[in-house]
């Protein structure tokens, strides 16, 4: 998974001209997050990291994983695309969710309200 998730993350960074820094911060990491995915000494980042890089990287975690081909992470059933909209198959918007109520749990309330407003933007773009 390393070596897909190092290239996907590089190929979103480069196509939304974004720096790795930002891209770490926006998620809601250290400035260094993803240059330390990239070297080498964060070997393996958790499903909520994941999630969170890729909302930023406008793409799934799956994609992100190497767990598919598609940005938005769809899959097919019975021959029928399955939507990104669609809430059942939102993991994203249910990641975010969990995340900000964490966050809030955790007395961080600044924090969820830029993850909230993060979530907002990214389905406003959709």
């Amino acid at each position: 998974m390393n070596a897909i998730l190092k290239e996907r993350i590089g190929e979103r960074v480069s196509a939304l001209k974004i720096s790795w820094r930002r891209a770490s911060l926006e998620a809601g990491f250290e400035a260094g997050f993803i240059q330390d995915i990239i070297t080498g000494r964060s070997q393996n980042p958790g499903e909520d990291a994941l999630a969170s890089l890729a909302s930023v990287l406008k793409c799934s975690p799956a994609y992100l994983a190497g767990q598919c081909d598609d940005l938005a992470g769809a899959s097919t059933a019975r021959g029928t695309m399955v939507s990104a909209s669609d809430p059942v198959q939102r993991p994203d918007a249910v990641m975010a969710l969990r995340i900000v109520d964490e966050l809030l749990a955790g007395g961080h309330v600044e924090a969820a309200r830029v993850a909230v407003r993060r979530a907002l933007k990214a389905i406003a773009v959709e």
